[in-house]
């Protein structure tokens, strides 16, 4: 049996920290994402009579958003205690080690970095930075740089996360509405799927140990069926938003969408 190192070598940190870095900063893009910039919208207010803004996910949008922030942050902080014990397993002189705990004598897999981890958290981060990125587009009209924001900034008090029209509420076309016409949902769907990858991945907790369990697999079956869920609902929104649009803005709409084909990326769909 080889003998175990006694003191942690400063290289042996830098991975552990990425993987901590990687589940922490999917945790904040999915809480980010998903926290609506205006309060909510009330009902009265809220657009109806058109098919698709009175549907099961249009009076649980909130819920549905509130839950998916808070699932995600459990479960990125379960996998990040589950690396420190993993730490602390791994290194002699320890408490653990101290109450008898069995020390592996190789490395665990706190220091691989897997690919599904990564490619989650760069889906998650996109899928925000979708929603919130400010960009800077040279406006003719003012003759000087104005900035703008992407999706929530770019529609300002406009963007709520409930159908609605506002009094001298504008057809917002620049940004990333230039490009695609409902690009918050491609941010969601980046978002949702980036985290269900790193929650997901085969070295976490949430997948090795969670899931194994009645209450896990129960958790993960209501994670699946609640992203399935917001997914479809947001499919039959943007129906329903492109009609309340239309109505609204006519020539002006129908003119926009010839312009921008696309609904949610660019060149495909």
């Amino acid at each position: 049996m080889s003998s175990l190192p006694g003191k942690l070598p400063d290289a042996d940190w830098v991975v552990p920290v990425i993987q901590i870095s990687l589940q922490l900063a999917t945790a904040i893009a999915v809480d980010f994402s998903l926290s609506p910039p205006n309060p909510p919208v009330k009902s009265e207010d809220c657009c109806s009579g058109t098919k698709g803004t009175e549907t099961l996910f249009e009076r649980f949008v909130q819920s549905v958003t509130y839950l998916s922030k808070s699932m995600c942050w459990i479960g990125v902080l379960c996998n990040i205690l589950h690396l420190f014990w993993r730490i602390l397993l791994y290194f002699p002189g320890t408490i653990i080690e101290d109450g008898g705990a069995e020390i592996p004598t190789e490395k665990p897999v706190i220091y691989q970095v897997h690919p599904v981890v990564i490619i989650g958290t760069i889906a998650a981060i996109a899928g925000a930075i979708l929603r919130t990125w400010q960009v800077f587009i040279f406006l003719a009209t003012f003759n000087h740089l104005q900035k703008l924001n992407r999706c929530f900034r770019t529609l300002g008090p406009l963007f709520t996360f409930e159908i609605t029209i506002r009094p001298k509420h504008e057809l917002i076309t620049h940004g990333p509405y230039a490009w695609v016409r409902h690009p918050s949902y491609t941010g969601i769907y980046l978002t949702l799927g980036g985290a269900t990858l790193v929650l997901g991945s085969p070295d976490s907790w949430t997948a090795i140990h969670l899931v194994r369990t009645p209450v896990g697999a129960a958790l993960a079956l209501f994670w699946a069926f609640k992203c399935c869920f917001a997914f479809r609902g947001m499919c039959v929104r943007f129906r329903a938003e492109d009609e309340v649009l239309r109505k609204t803005f006519g020539a002006e709409w129908e003119d926009y969408a010839d312009r921008v084909p696309y609904k949610f990326i660019s060149g495909v769909i």
